[in-house]
């Protein structure tokens, strides 16, 4: 089953409409996922696979999500991809758990609102992955790098995410010569550089804030190395110069990364574009991804996905960017739900990304 919010979809088209704000290519992010899942049932048809599926509209109201999954259609299901939203996600998990139906959450970071539930799946793992997934690209880049992460300690997002980057750095440099400075302004980092080397991580989602850091570290660059650490995040900051990213070479790590001049992709892309008319969005090709893993792993494996999670995953060799789902546990080895550790870090060089360690 899919459960996608594609009333958000129809109240943005008709905001924007009103606005006269309609531009030649507008993403309606729900409806190109079903349009990238349609493509992945056409691609496992073509293999003889076929799936029975569902697909339900979502609206962001608790009330309406646990009538939603009521539905006899949800609980008899293999797999559910959706909610895409974490108030929809925490009704949905508890279902899940007690009807032992796998939960794919498509798009959102986060977990808190379950544990102890081998049924739950992220797609799109959280922060603290991504940073140990970056931090280990450092590392064998530069064993000895110098790693600066600055904060202000009285702002408690700010703290918060600081903590999971050491945390994240204990785990990815350990044995290693790397070290880590806390810092809590721009006169701290100047402070805390070396003549090597220098990786300097801005723990806030500020824009302000960032983007006069950002702004210093550029020049400062011309001085000694440093390269500029983040979080996706960071590329929404409107304000930041591109010349910045450039010479700052800016670094950050993906659950999701496609490579558009792959032929794999550009056939996908030819592909959609005869069927749909467009070009398709990350949206699509996440759909596609999505539905063409967990057809694959069913039809492969059965229906217990946490039990074929670390198996080898026959679909590869059609999708875009790969799913590897390993187990995250708690201290007694208790499965605390099931991530996505298919990351991949991007470098920003010559004015384009490139896969760091490639």
């Amino acid at each position: 089953s899919l459960v996608l919010p594609f009333s958000t979809d129809e109240s943005e088209l008709e905001k924007l409409m009103l606005e006269e704000n309609i531009t030649g290519y507008q993403p309606l992010a729900s409806l190109e996922f079903y349009e990238g899942a349609l493509m992945a049932l056409d691609t496992l048809d073509s293999l003889g696979i076929a799936l029975d599926v569902h697909v339900f509209n979502h609206f962001k109201d608790s009330s309406l999500t646990a009538a939603l999954f009521s539905k006899p259609e949800l609980r008899r299901s293999d797999v559910i991809i959706g909610p895409v939203f974490n108030e929809g996600l925490k009704a949905a998990a508890a279902v899940a758990l007690k009807q032992e139906v796998f939960l794919i959450s498509p798009l959102s970071p986060n977990h808190q609102f379950t544990d102890s539930n081998r049924y739950f799946m992220m797609a799109n793992p959280e922060a603290s992955v991504h940073m140990r997934a970056m931090l280990q690209q450092v590392r064998a880049a530069h064993p000895s790098a110098n790693i600066i992460c600055v904060y202000r300690s009285d702002k408690p997002a700010e703290a918060k995410l600081a903590g999971e980057f050491k945390h994240a750095f204990n785990i990815a440099a350990a044995g290693s010569a790397m070290q880590l400075k806390e810092v809590y302004n721009y006169t701290g980092i100047i402070e805390a550089l070396t003549d090597n080397d220098n990786y300097v991580f801005i723990a806030s989602f500020d824009e302000l804030f960032s983007n006069g850091l950002i702004r210093d570290l550029s020049k400062a660059s011309r001085e000694k190395p440093i390269t500029l650490l983040g979080l996706q995040h960071t590329l929404s900051y409107e304000s930041v110069s591109i010349d910045y990213y450039e010479n700052l070479h800016f670094t950050y790590p993906t659950s999701y990364y496609i490579d558009r001049l792959s032929p794999k992709v550009k056939n996908f892309q030819e592909g959609f574009s005869r069927r749909f008319e467009t070009r398709p969005s990350d949206f699509a090709c996440r759909g596609y991804d999505l539905v063409l893993y967990a057809g694959m792993m069913l039809h492969t494996y059965g229906p217990d996905l946490a039990a074929s999670a670390g198996k080898t995953n026959p679909a590869e060799a059609f999708m875009l960017y790969p799913l590897r789902f390993s187990a995250e546990k708690d201290a007694n080895g208790h499965v605390q739900f099931y991530e996505n550790s298919a990351i991949t870090t991007l470098r920003f060089d010559q004015f384009r990304f490139e896969v760091m360690g490639r």
